[in-house]
This record gives structure tokens, C-alpha cells and sequence, in this order.
């Protein structure tokens, strides 16, 4: 059994680091009329209002823009790195890698691997790994048709591409276009200018004509499957899925330990050691083989967001990330940051 009021201690002695976005600005949602407006903060490893242990607010430090100097008054403590998207947070960071470097003490997620989890550095490092095919990807800038199609073909990509801008998760501004020709009549492309990232697509039909997207959860070296989604489409998510698969995803999810975990762990282990990341979400498809097909990789995934109420297949895959997340937490030692002796 978790043992709640010693990681509440552990968690008390550690400083959680948040931060505001580079643009200076955070998107309101106003739950309903009588509620007041919440504030959004994209790009964030999103486990700190779901976990059962308890961050304390008095041991909180809020970092924002421009880059300068740091001025805080407190003890240093271990800290733990709220911000998961360096399209979105690079100057806060910069900033929490300077002060963890600073205080010379653990970090959670450490900022400077953070930093190299853009879409273009991913795909980069972690190239080359038996077992897992990365499509390529590249960072470029959003411009007139005849432009992008020249930036793509100077990189030497192959078509079918997917068009996304920098910044932007869960399907938001994805676009997929199968020639350049689709360059010239497609009206979602990202505004001119825009930082994008162009990945090329890979067709990752099963054999049944099923599309399988998995979602892998790696907490320390813990290899979690927090779900398998099946559909009839490329582009998958919670509100996507086919409800006649129920049957289909809970199998493979009650038999993943034993049929696929063995298959994938060198793999997977090998990613998590590259990114050097201590929490961080995969998604992918996986054949019959064990072979991944690499999606995304990054430490901002919305992991214990619950889109069903209880119970259903799901709670058990979040019961363990958040039993193994909250237990790592309660550990700096074993960290990957630690300071330099």
C-alpha cells in the first residue's frame, strides 16, 4: 500500500517549479456561468491535480519571462520541473536549469532534457534504436505553398507529410498531405510565418483494417500501457475511437505484461535513457512483432486525465502510474539529474 503521509513529507521538503508561457500570456476557460475562470497552462506534465499526494503551495516558485537574472530567497531543496513543452516554455527552462545548477540538487524532468524534446530533436535522438522506426521530422517556418514545397523537398522528405505548428498538442492544426499539390488547396494550413513541424506519415493499418494507436507511460524504468485506442482513421484520440473495439483494446491491454512488454522493454528502455526524462508518455503503434512506430514522445501528455467515470478498463493503467509516479517522486535519489559530486 502507498504510504501517502510519507511521500506528503518527502514532497513537502521539495520545491515545485512552475512557470508562464514565452508569449507572456495563459488562456482562460470558464467551466460555467457560476464558476469562475480557470487558467490553462499548456505544454505542463499535467500530474499535479491528480495525484492523491499533496504539493504544498508555500513550496511552490513561479518562474516567467523575459531571460534575467534570477532573484529568489529560499533553501535549496530538490525540484521538480512542472514545464514540458520547449515550444511553449524555453525561457522558463533556461531559468529552472540555471537555478537547479545553481542549488546543485536532483531535478525531476530536468530542464535541459526537457529542452531537447522538441518534435525535431526527438525524432533525432532517437534514430537509430532496433525495434522503433522514427519518422522524420523537421522544424520549419509556415510559408506561401510554393515555398513550404521547396523547404520540404530541399530537406528531402517523402510524401504523405503531416503539418502541425510548434506548441500544439492533440490533434490541434494537424494536417496530413498526401502530394505537394495539396499544399496549394488545402484551407487549415497553418497562418504564414507560423514555426511548424512537418513529420513524414507512415500508413500504420493493421491487417484487419483497424488503426491501433498505444500509449506507453515510462516512470523511471517502469513500463506502463495506459491504452490502446482502435479505429478507422490515422488520427486517433478518446473521442475517435470505435466503441465496438471495447473487447479488442481490453485484451490487448490485459495482455500486454506478458505478450508485448517482453518484446518492446529493450526498446523502450533505450528510449527513456536518450531523452533522459524521469516521466514521459509514447505514443505509437505497435505490430504483431513488437516493432514501434514512433508518434510522439514527451513529458506533457495529459496521462491521468480520466475522459471516462469509473470503472472501466482504464483505472487500473492509472492506479499504476500514479502508484509508481508518486513513489518515484518521493525518491530524488534515484532521479535522473543529480548534481555533480
Amino acid at each position: 500500500m502507498t504510504d501517502l503521509t510519507a511521500i506528503n513529507a518527502a514532497l513537502a521538503m521539495q520545491w515545485l517549479v512552475l512557470g508562464v508561457p514565452d508569449s507572456g500570456t495563459v488562456p482562460l476557460r470558464l467551466p460555467n456561468s457560476r464558476k469562475r475562470p480557470l487558467m490553462d497552462f499548456p505544454g505542463t506534465a499535467s500530474f499535479r491535480n491528480y495525484l492523491p499526494a499533496t504539493f504544498p503551495q508555500d513550496r511552490e516558485i513561479w518562474l516567467a519571462p523575459p531571460e534575467g537574472p534570477i532573484r529568489l530567497s529560499a533553501d535549496p531543496g530538490p525540484v521538480i520541473s512542472f514545464q514540458a513543452d520547449p515550444d511553449i516554455y524555453s525561457v522558463v527552462l533556461n531559468k529552472t536549469h540555471r537555478l537547479v545548477t545553481r542549488w546543485k540538487v536532483p531535478c525531476f524532468n530536468a530542464p535541459a532534457a526537457v529542452l531537447e524534446t522538441g518534435r525535431e530533436r526527438v525524432a533525432a535522438k532517437l534514430s537509430g534504436i532496433p525495434g522503433l522506426d522514427v519518422p522524420r521530422t523537421e522544424r520549419l517556418s509556415m510559408q506561401d505553398p510554393a515555398g513550404l514545397e521547396s523547404a520540404i523537398a530541399a530537406a528531402g522528405m517523402s510524401w504523405p507529410v503531416l503539418v502541425r505548428m510548434t506548441g500544439q498538442h492533440g490533434g490541434e492544426s494537424l494536417v496530413k498531405l498526401d502530394s505537394p499539390e495539396d499544399l496549394y488547396r488545402c484551407p487549415d494550413l497553418p497562418r504564414s510565418g507560423a514555426s511548424i513541424y512537418v513529420t513524414e506519415f507512415r500508413d500504420f493499418r493493421d491487417p484487419d483494417g483497424w488503426y491501433r494507436k498505444y500509449r506507453l507511460v515510462v516512470v523511471g524504468r517502469q513500463i506502463i500501457l495506459r491504452h490502446v485506442l482502435i479505429g478507422n482513421a490515422w488520427l486517433l484520440h478518446a473521442l475517435r475511437r470505435a466503441p465496438e473495439t471495447d473487447a479488442d483494446e481490453q485484451a490487448r491491454m490485459e495482455a500486454f505484461a506478458t505478450d508485448l512488454l517482453p518484446l518492446i522493454q529493450p526498446t523502450v528502455l533505450e528510449m527513456a535513457d536518450r531523452l533522459n526524462l524521469d516521466y514521459f508518455g509514447i505514443d505509437c503503434h505497435i505490430d504483431a512483432a513488437g516493432r514501434i512506430l514512433l508518434f510522439e514522445a514527451n513529458a506533457c501528455m495529459n496521462i491521468l486525465h480520466r475522459t471516462d467515470p469509473p470503472p472501466n478498463m482504464w483505472d487500473a493503467p492509472i492506479a499504476a502510474v500514479e502508484t509508481a509516479l508518486m513513489d518515484l517522486l518521493a525518491h530524488p535519489e534515484r532521479w535522473r539529474h543529480q548534481p555533480a559530486i
